[in-house]
């Protein structure tokens, strides 16, 4: 739950210092679309897996943890590489 908890926080972190530094709107939306859906995936998991005892109870509760533990971790972290990336190799007009 480390990785989700990591993922909620950095995600949240990348809208608000998108918005404050004034960088392109899509890096701001990407990562609160990945935010949701983590959320939404810890949501269906908490849930649907709440007061089960047997391993394959609810498929889909067992797909939305893995999904919130692994799959939407690697997504946001590909991702953050990549816009950090892209803002590198952006130019900028220089000021003097």
């Amino acid at each position: 739950m480390v990785a989700a908890a990591f993922t909620v926080w950095t995600m949240f972190s990348v809208w608000l210092i998108a918005y404050a530094a004034g960088l392109p709107a899509r890096i701001g939306r990407i990562a609160i679309v990945l935010l949701w859906v983590e959320l939404g995936a810890l949501l269906v998991w908490s849930y649907g897996s709440q007061g089960c005892d047997e391993r394959t109870c609810a498929p889909l509760a067992q797909a939305a943890g893995i999904a919130a533990r692994t799959d939407v971790p690697i997504l946001a972290a590909v991702y953050l590489i990549g816009a950090v990336l892209w803002l590198g190799r952006v130019e900028r007009p220089r000021v003097r």
